[in-house]
């Protein structure tokens, strides 16, 4: 293995670490108040699919050889991410979503709207059907 591969793996760990631990960190954000044993499932899955993705990438850097000093690289770009990127995203990613928020707050207010609309006319039909009954069973 050359020096230039070498240091593309290790650009590559290091990158993929610091992509790993955000989108991890974004999948739990939105997952939160999911089930527990749907967000374990989900986050297993994810693992296996960034397993899967990082060998992939070393086998076309330099034939899928791994070194021990790769993983160290995905855990310093892990920690990189912790120490100074974690914090300011979340922050963007929670005035994203409030952003979202306000966009379609409209749109829900309006069907809250249709749904109350539709809501009162089953009622209306429910007590008619009932009325119809009791009056059926009083003539039989």
């Amino acid at each position: 293995m050359t020096l230039l591969v070498q240091f593309q793996c290790l650009f590559y760990s290091f990158l993929f670490g610091f992509v790993m631990s955000g989108v991890y960190h974004i999948m739990n954000r939105f997952l939160y108040v999911v089930p527990a044993f749907i967000r374990y499932l989900f986050q297993v899955i994810i693992g296996c699919f960034f397993g899967i993705l990082y060998f992939y990438g070393l086998v076309i850097l330099n034939d899928g050889i791994l070194r021990l000093y790769f993983f160290v690289l995905v855990f310093i770009g892990y920690l990189f991410y912790q120490k100074y990127y974690a914090f300011s995203l979340l922050y963007y990613l929670e005035k994203f979503v409030l952003l979202l928020k306000r966009i379609i707050a409209p749109f829900r207010f309006f069907f809250r709207y249709i749904n109350g609309i539709i809501q009162k006319r089953v009622k209306k039909v429910k007590l008619k059907w009932r009325r119809k009954k009791n009056q059926d069973i009083k003539n039989s």
